[in-house]
């Protein structure tokens, strides 16, 4: 039984929409920033580990943590896995992920939404401070594409609330898997 692994661009709800679909359906969930965040020294964040080492050393834990998960849930049942919002863009992990019984489910969520989410707890650190709408815009145009490229199935969720989001992933799984 594949790993369901949930991909999108920075919250788009893959952890909430996980978290309802493996509390639904009996499936064990795991968030990927939360197996990174195990092996960061204590009290560091994402966003502090990605701000402090830069981007390639943060993508080389990334890569390190989908690879213990996924060698360690190797022999496990059916699972839902939230990836982070960039994973899909880290050749490493993109390999890992193709390289396994995984399949990727893209949630789909619009530009403004999305941007309004991600400025609530402040810039991040892969936005331009200067002009953060346009960096994250031209971000947004990138990545949508990589992962509409990368996944096997696309959730269009423009504007749902994270529970219907999460019902409509359900019908899609159970209608592949009879669950």
């Amino acid at each position: 039984m594949p790993v369901i692994a949930l991909g999108g661009i920075k919250h788009t709800g893959k952890s909430t929409v996980g978290k309802i679909v493996s509390q639904r359906l009996a499936l064990p969930f795991h968030d990927l920033d939360d197996l990174i965040l195990k092996d960061l020294p204590p009290r560091w964040s994402i966003r502090k580990w990605y701000r402090e080492k830069g981007e390639q050393e943060f993508r080389n834990k990334e890569s390190v943590a989908l690879a213990q998960y996924l060698k360690e849930e190797d022999q496990k049942g059916m699972r839902i896995l939230a990836l982070g919002g960039a994973t899909l863009e880290n050749p490493q992990a993109l390999n890992l992920l193709k390289g396994s019984d995984t399949e990727i489910y893209i949630l789909d969520e619009e530009v403004e939404i999305l941007y309004h989410r991600i400025i609530k707890r402040g810039i991040p650190p892969f936005l331009d401070p200067l002009n953060p709408e346009e960096s994250f815009r031209k971000m947004y145009t990138t990545r949508k594409q990589t992962l509409l490229n990368q996944g096997d199935y696309i959730i269009n969720i423009h504007g749902m609330d994270q529970t219907n989001a999460a019902e409509h992933l359900i019908r899609l799984i159970r209608s592949k898997y009879g669950r």
